[in-house]
């Protein structure tokens, strides 16, 4: 993904249900202490961010990295009206980074490794700029991510003749993730798999929600006006199958890959 199409995707970002959670998730399983330097890599509008600088406290410091001008924009305000001090944010490569060897006790990155074009390269960068004994987490969604919502997506683009051009999703598994981890260098590796998924309350909010996310919006946009009316309106249609009384559910399993840089 480019620069460009995160900042086009800026405005919708604080309102995907589907990221604060886990990025949250991401910071609190990285077992960060009072005190530490922490690294926070494609931090986005800073949600892993701001819970690393809460774990970490007043004594130590977080540093966030984004390719995204307009998300570090939104980053910085939130850090602001939260008042955290203990954050600052620079535009950065994940797969180059402008730090020095052994700076940071912990680097986190939320959701973000899928997206980068060379994982492990990045993996090779935060393990130089970690200090030995530090420690690395990063994140990614499973296999089953915004299922069952999604294959009805993918099924009706592709009735659409638009839906030939997905990729396959990139490490969605636990076995991947370490494997990520060793190839990097890596020692006692290890994963955590949470399901966060949810319900949307009805389907405008679905609609809403996945029609504006970066996995979906550039395939609507190929639509003309009257497809996209055709589309919604029979999409709309079957997700009637998956109401409940406690809304559409929306499965989000992610999985955390943790590892360690030898002390």
């Amino acid at each position: 993904m480019t620069q460009e199409a995160f900042n086009t995707f800026a405005l919708e970002y604080d309102n995907a249900k589907y990221l604060p959670e886990p990025a949250k998730r991401t910071a609190e399983n990285a077992g960060l202490k009072k005190g530490q330097k922490v690294l926070d890599v494609a931090c986005g509008t800073g949600w892993a961010t701001m819970a690393a600088a809460r774990l970490v406290s007043d004594t130590g410091f977080v540093t966030g990295i984004d390719i995204a001008d307009q998300l570090l924009t939104l980053a910085k305000a939130k850090a602001t009206a939260a008042g955290l001090k203990n954050i600052k944010y620079f535009m950065g490569n994940a797969e180059s980074l402008e730090f020095d060897d052994n700076t940071f006790d912990a680097v986190i990155c939320a959701s973000s490794i899928f997206i980068f074009q060379d994982p492990t390269k990045a993996l090779c960068e935060w393990y130089r700029v970690l200090k030995p004994g530090g420690n690395v987490i990063f994140s990614v969604f499973g296999e089953e991510i915004f299922q069952p919502v999604f294959h009805l997506y993918i099924d009706k683009l592709i009735a659409f003749g638009k839906g030939a051009y997905f990729p396959k999703s990139r490490f969605t598994t636990p076995e991947e993730c370490l494997e990520l981890l060793r190839n990097a260098g890596y020692t006692n590796n290890r994963t955590i798999t949470e399901q966060l998924g949810f319900y949307f309350p009805d389907k405008d909010d679905c609609w809403n929600q996945l029609s504006n996310s970066l996995a979906m919006k550039p395939h609507l946009k190929v639509l003309s006006p009257e497809e996209l009316e055709r589309f919604k309106k029979e999409h709309y249609e079957e997700l009637e199958s998956l109401v409940t009384d406690k809304g559409i559910w929306i499965d989000l399993s992610v999985h955390f890959g943790i590892g360690e840089k030898p002390a």
